[in-house]
């Protein structure tokens, strides 16, 4: 199960990002990590399109105004998914002209 899910927003001039960061599983047959996200009373979606190899990715699909939520599967080279990390939001603030 991936812990320490941490989610920050980036972007001040430029297109706005969420980066995401865990710690990594130490197990030998790890294949890689799995990143859902979704918005308040929608159903979670992986965002990322394989399993990511290291324990962070960064997320550019965001729009102002909106307030994300994130967890992390990890997925051994069998196939078997970890337990979810806990949760962790992240708010993406209004343009401001």
């Amino acid at each position: 199960r991936p812990t320490g899910l941490q989610a920050v927003f980036s972007g001040v001039g430029q297109k706005p990002f969420i980066d995401l960061s865990w710690a990594p599983n130490t197990e030998s047959d790890l294949a890689g990590y799995t990143v859902y996200r979704h918005e308040k009373d929608q159903p979670p979606v992986a965002i990322s399109k394989e399993p990511v190899k290291a324990p962070a990715f960064r997320d550019d699909g965001v729009e102002a105004g909106h307030t994300y939520y994130y967890f992390v599967q990890a997925a051994d080279v069998r196939g078997n998914l970890s337990e979810s990390s806990q949760e962790a939001s992240e708010s993406v603030p209004e343009v401001r002209q």
